[in-house]
């Protein structure tokens, strides 16, 4: 089980990763308006999914369900990545995804207490490995990247938004996989699409106020008549089918299948298929730093998912 459920886990990082490129496709798009052209696409897509057994599911949720769902929707698609997008516009890739790339640390500390986990002792190699890949990505990143200058307040509110994307990963990560566990009367895909009708409603929202007061992180140079609508809603498609509907149903596979704390570790595959993707798509070979860090990452997630092997061999 936990050898199925990490590998869902890399399944979910595959298609997350193919996120990381929208931005780099769509430069005449903010990344408010990619926020809202993915996950409008994410709950249309779940909301057709979802519409045959819509009547039999509805019966068996409650009031706290639907608020739950509304938050699942909130912190883990929209929030998220809003706060993530915009902290990278502020401070850059490195700062950013350094703060963010502490999910599985936060994760493990949070779901140290339930049940299926192991003591943190038995977790600090893993978690120490992963930091370290986490430090190599981010260094490697501020080296090429190079003296960019930003003022105090611009790199304050970067480094805010960023720990705001943490936070808000952090808890969907933790009452995601609570719920599921909670609920095995309830399908993984269908949790996935009610989560992603709750994505929707929160990105027609979104949407809206774009439409009402445009898009405030939207490049100066860049005029509506610039914009390539038909290659942004290709793109969206592909992140909102691919990166969100597909990548969620394998995140919630490998939430129902492994321990809370081992949940939050296997979150370092979505950076390691975004270099990935990264690397082809600038048609490079990774830099010798680029390289340890991913074996890093990897690693920790190995050596973790044999502890917890071992666990079940001998309990």
């Amino acid at each position: 089980m936990i050898r199925t459920g990490v590998l869902f886990g890399a399944a979910a990082g595959a298609f997350w990763g193919l996120v990381f490129l929208s931005p780099l496709i769509l430069t005449s798009f903010s990344a408010l308006e990619i926020a809202a052209g993915r996950f409008l696409v994410f709950g249309v897509a779940s909301a057709l999914l979802i519409a045959p057994s819509f009547r039999s599911i509805s019966r068996t949720l409650s009031l706290r369900d639907a608020g739950l769902l509304l938050l699942l929707g909130a912190f883990g698609n929209v929030v998220f990545f809003a706060l993530l997008a915009g902290s990278i516009q502020q401070v850059g890739i490195g700062p950013a995804s350094l703060v963010v790339g502490m999910a599985p640390v936060v994760v493990t500390l949070l779901g140290r207490s339930d049940k299926d986990s192991l003591p943190l002792s038995a977790l600090a190699g893993p978690l120490l490995i992963i930091v370290l890949g986490i430090v190599f990505i981010n260094v490697d990143a501020l080296r090429a990247g190079g003296g960019q200058s930003q003022s105090t307040s611009q790199s304050l509110t970067g480094l805010l938004m960023a720990f705001g994307a943490l936070a808000s990963w952090s808890i969907y990560t933790v009452l995601n996989a609570r719920a599921l566990k909670c609920r095995p009367d309830m399908s993984s895909g269908s949790w996935c699409y009610l989560t992603g009708v709750s994505a929707g409603v929160w990105a027609l929202g979104l949407a809206a106020f774009i439409w009402l007061n445009g898009s405030p992180s939207t490049p100066a140079a860049v005029v509506a008549d610039d914009k390539d609508w038909t290659l942004f809603w290709a793109v969206s498609i592909g992140i909102g089918v691919g990166g969100s509907v597909i990548a969620n149903l394998f995140w919630n596979a490998a939430s129902r299948r492994l321990p809370l704390s081992l949940t939050g570790q296997v979150f370092v595959f979505e950076p390691v298929f975004a270099l990935l993707y990264g690397f082809a798509y600038s048609s490079r070979l990774p830099r010798p730093v680029e390289a340890v860090a991913i074996v890093l990452l990897v690693s920790g997630v190995l050596w973790a998912m044999k502890a917890y092997a071992r666990k079940a061999q001998y309990s």
